[in-house]
Order: C-alpha cells, then structure tokens, then sequence
C-alpha cells in the first residue's frame, strides 16, 4: 500500500449503530495486507474501535444526549489509525486507574483494553469543546 486511504464518516453515537460500524471496520481491516491473515489483531483492532464508540456514546453524551462522533479510518504503508472527535464531556484519561484484574466486574476496562490493544492512545480537548481520540497501530511489514 503506497497511498495513504482515509475513510470519513459521521454518524450519531447511539448504540444501535454500534455493530454495523464494527462490521465495517473489520471489512476495511481486513484489506490492509499486512493484517488480512492476523484474525487476532483484527479482532484486537475491532474491539480498540468497539471501546472507543461506546465510551463516546456512554460517557461523553452521557448515553441518552444526542451527539454526533466524526470518525477517521486512516491507512498507509506504516500504520492503521482510528480518530474519533466529538462535542460531548472532556474527559482525562489519565485518572483511569488501571483495572483490577484479579476480581473481574463489568464495565472500566475501555481506556486499559485500547491502551493495550494500540501502540499510540492520544486524547486531547480543544479550546473549541471538540474532543479527540486517536488510536494507532504500526502495521508489520508486508512481505511481497
């Protein structure tokens, strides 16, 4: 892949959107060469994506607001990012403590999943009141 490919999509952060926004990822993940073999890494990368929308549409709208998520699907030779900007609640990601995984409970496990899942997790808020999130993942390199 010598170009880089960005797919842009605005959608609003309701749930029901959730799966067929999964399933479109993983169709798109799945061209990239040096990932359509990996089924664990796609599957990695679809949950990273699944984390990251659910999170906008939990805490950002606070579940029941209404607000839309401009997302990016960036793909080049080098690397696959995910860019999510929204208009709801900032958040730091830095006060997620990291889980207890020795006693499992539901839900808390967003930030430290895409945090393990991604090599670069970036969230910034702008003076504007957009708030963005930008996952990347280095792609292994593609033998010809």
């Amino acid at each position: 892949m010598k170009d880089e490919i960005t797919i842009t999509i605005e959608v609003p952060a309701e749930m029901m959107l959730l799966r067929p926004l999964n399933h479109f990822v993983r169709h798109i993940v799945r061209q990239v060469p040096a990932l359509a073999r990996d089924d664990e890494l796609v599957n990695n990368l679809e949950l990273a994506f699944d984390e990251a929308f659910t999170n906008i549409h939990r805490h950002a709208y606070r579940c029941n607001e209404r607000g839309l998520v401009n997302i990016q699907i960036r793909i080049d030779s080098s690397k696959l990012e995910f860019r999510f900007e929204d208009r709801g609640e900032c958040f730091d990601p830095l006060t997620v403590p990291d889980p207890d995984l020795s006693e499992p409970r539901e839900g808390g496990l967003g930030v430290w999943l895409m945090r393990q899942v991604m090599d670069e997790f970036i969230y910034y808020s702008q003076a504007d009141g957009k708030n963005v999130l930008r996952l990347i993942k280095r792609l292994p390199v593609c033998e010809k």
